[in-house]
Formats: structure tokens, C-alpha cells, sequence
């Protein structure tokens, strides 16, 4: 455990010389960190919608038509 901590302070320490280094830098270490947060963002909406559609009837997704009178 105190290993991940240890990697996640060392992690940080690089990110940080990375992202003051230049100005291009910095919007390198952005749009990685966006791309990144945007796929995760992405995957985890359809995780979340795979496991509602598991747990809910199969009644409650699908749509009937009314006949009109």
C-alpha cells in the first residue's frame, strides 16, 4: 500500500515538471488528461447502461404502439 501511495506522489511530481515546462506542454498534459477523462466518462455511461438494461424487465425498454380509434 505505502507503494501506490509512493508511486501516486512520484506520478504527480512528473506530471507537474511536464506540465511547467513550456506552455505546449501544459496543453499536452490537458488534452491527454481530457482524451483520458472523456473516454472514462464514455465507458462508464455504458457500464452504467448495460447493468440498468440487466436489471430492468424487459416490459419497461420496450415500446407498444396504441391503436388509434
Amino acid at each position: 500500500m505505502v507503494w501506490v501511495i509512493d508511486n501516486l506522489v512520484s506520478m504527480l511530481e512528473h506530471f507537474t515538471t511536464a506540465a511547467t515546462t513550456d506552455p505546449i506542454s501544459a496543453l499536452g498534459v490537458l488534452f491527454g488528461a481530457l482524451f483520458v477523462g472523456a473516454a472514462s466518462v464514455a465507458f462508464g455511461g455504458l457500464a452504467v447502461a448495460g447493468l440498468v438494461e440487466l436489471l430492468l424487465p424487459e416490459s419497461a425498454t420496450v415500446r407498444e404502439r396504441r391503436q388509434r380509434s
